[in-house]
């Protein structure tokens, strides 16, 4: 007799024994399955289900699981599963591309500090629980002590106002650099997520005027077309440039209307046009064509770039004014500098071109910026003294009296550059036949640009790209974006070196290292304040210190701008370059800073 017929045959009364029995071993069977992290509760509602429902349903369960959490794996949403202590029990891929954490370190260990971190403060439990950021699901049939977090998508709506890119890689120590600003749009936008109507616009409002270009830049709109006095006195002393107000051409439009356009071939060797016949890949080798072209790289790179983006055109002037231009800017770096010499500057004018060619790119910025962030990368370190601006304050060098010690050497970049630009004896005046609005408008964008590579403001820029806001915005707003694109790009470009290919990779430390050597060996000597007493040649770790520089400011630029410009392999080739550098660590010794090969 089968076991179900046997069933069928006994009493009401025997039926509820032999299903006394049978709970008895489910409630044994319930716990070694808890104990397993497998938690399934029936409840019975009759007593006319039979066992072998009960084991069928448990079973399909048990086979379903493997595609449950392939599903998960796969979505795109952010999954944290949690027991009764809170306690995390599973998160999925998703997970950690979203919070930056790793999923060995985040299961067994209390709620998710990075999803913590978006809830809302000092509040009740289910106040938490309603957090705009995660969706929280308690798990029926569970005894109530299983629970779910799900990133809410954030795709539609107002809610894809603002990039809020907390891009660092799983490896990114440098979470805790935040900007207070940044804080600040994070709290109102979980707010504004909480409250419908007027108040939830209101602080949309408020979160675009707070993630403005210039915070603290005066907005008087109340004088200017009511009080003429008033409205002199604004554009005399507080508006000191005034931008055109027709619409300015992106990068995409120029190209359309110039294609075809070819401007007089320049002559130059054939090893050297060899060298460039790459130069809009982000393997260039420009190392390469340094030597084939006799330490004239910039020159070589520069007119041939400036020739592909049609720069003569937009400034309206000769290509042999150009070239002076050029070679006047080359002459003035310093050729015995190991690493700020024309030949970086020539590295960093290839990256910004490769970078503003990225449709993703070139879609947000208007021509003129375009053309702005190609010069202000050409002369970005021009005459610089290979010593850093700390070194310049503490020597008190009467650049930093010129410049009160702010940002000493980027303003004195950019301001020879247009000293030697505009002498009149010179003939190398890119600039003159533009018009008084045009040039205003041209110069104040490259001094932007250049000043965003000062380092110590490294945070500032990349808070206010983190930040900023590119759909369905006015023309204004579009032109401002435009610049903080090109900021940020000039900037990337700059310290491009740790994502280069590896062998440029390692001779551009080299040549950093060197540099930085030199300045510390000077600093003891003269019983200065060292500025970075890491780079002591006598005891110095090479390794360690591009580790550091990676972890400390090149991860978090590198997958924030290539995450907006789809570039997503330079992130990876930085992060493989992270590993050799790793991997070499434990074997440097102080002996290998005697020959660094530059």
């Amino acid at each position: 007799m089968v076991m179900a017929q046997w069933i069928r045959e006994l009493t009401l009364e025997q039926k509820a024994q032999k299903f006394d029995s049978f709970r008895h071993i489910s409630e044994k069977r319930r716990r070694a399955l808890a104990q397993s992290n497998i938690i399934h509760h029936v409840t019975w509602n009759t007593r006319d289900v039979t066992l072998f429902d009960y084991v069928g349903r448990l079973a399909n369960r048990i086979r379903a699981l493997p595609a449950l959490f392939t599903v998960l794996d796969e979505t795109d949403q952010a999954v944290e599963v949690c027991d009764e202590h809170r306690v995390v029990q599973y998160v999925n891929r998703a997970y950690e591309n979203v919070t930056g954490c790793i999923r060995s370190e985040v299961i067994g260990q209390p709620e998710s500090e990075m999803r913590r971190k978006s809830l809302p403060r000092a509040r009740g439990e289910e106040e938490r629980r309603r957090s705009s950021d995660w969706k929280f699901i308690r798990v029926p049939f569970a005894n109530n002590s299983q629970f779910v977090y799900m990133k809410r998508s954030n795709t539609t709506g107002e809610a894809a106002i603002f990039r809020d890119v907390s891009l660092k890689s799983l490896k990114s120590q440098t979470g805790g650099i935040e900007a207070p600003i940044s804080e600040v749009l994070t709290m109102l936008r979980d707010v504004s997520c909480r409250v419908d109507g007027e108040p939830a616009q209101t602080i949309k409002d408020a979160m675009k005027v707070l993630s403005s270009h210039e915070l603290y830049a005066p907005s008087i709109n109340r004088f200017r077309d009511a009080d003429r006095i008033a409205t002199q006195y604004y554009d005399g002393l507080i508006r000191l440039h005034h931008p055109a107000r027709q619409r300015k051409r992106s990068v995409v439009d120029a190209h359309r209307e110039k294609r075809g356009s070819h401007g007089e071939r320049r002559r130059v060797s054939a090893d050297v046009k060899n060298a460039l016949e790459n130069d809009n890949c982000w393997k260039f080798d420009i190392l390469h064509l340094e030597k084939v072209s006799d330490h004239h790289a910039l020159s070589q790179v520069g007119m041939k770039v400036f020739e592909r983006w049609k720069v003569c055109e937009v400034l309206g002037c000769s290509d042999d004014l150009l070239n002076r231009w050029v070679l006047s800017i080359e002459a003035h770096y310093h050729a015995g500098n190991t690493y700020h010499n024309a030949t970086h500057a020539a590295d960093v004018l290839q990256a910004t071109s490769f970078f503003l060619d990225s449709p993703s790119v070139a879609i947000h910025v208007n021509e003129s910026h375009a053309v702005a962030a190609l010069l202000a990368a050409a002369v970005h370190d021009l005459d610089h003294p290979g010593r850093g601006n700390a070194y310049l304050i503490n020597t008190r060098q009467s650049l930093a009296i010129l410049y009160n010690d702010n940002s000493i050497l980027e303003n004195h970049h950019i301001a020879l550059a247009f000293q030697l630009t505009l002498q009149h004896n010179a003939n190398v005046n890119i600039f003159s036949n533009l018009s008084r609005e045009e040039f205003i408008q041209m110069r104040h964008a490259m001094v932007e640009m250049v000043l965003a590579t000062d380092i110590s403001r490294h945070f500032e820029y990349l808070a206010k790209f983190n930040k900023m806001h590119v759909t369905d915005v006015a023309e204004e707003q579009r032109d401002t974006n435009s610049l903080t694109i090109c900021d940020m790009l000039v900037k990337c470009a700059d310290i491009s070196n740790p994502a280069r290919e590896w062998g440029l990779c390692q001779r551009w430390a080299h040549r950093i290292v060197e540099e930085y050597f030199e300045q510390t060996r000077e600093e003891k000597e003269k019983g200065l304040p060292v500025t970075m007493e890491v780079f002591d040649r006598n005891t110095c770790n090479v390794p360690i210190t591009q580790c550091g520089f990676i972890d400390m400011f090149a991860r978090e630029a590198f997958a924030t701008f290539t995450e907006f410009a789809k570039l997503g392999e330079l992130s990876e080739q930085l992060e493989s370059n992270y590993e050799k550098w790793k991997l070499m660590t434990s074997q440097w010794t102080p002996t290998h800073n005697t020959n660094l090969v530059l």
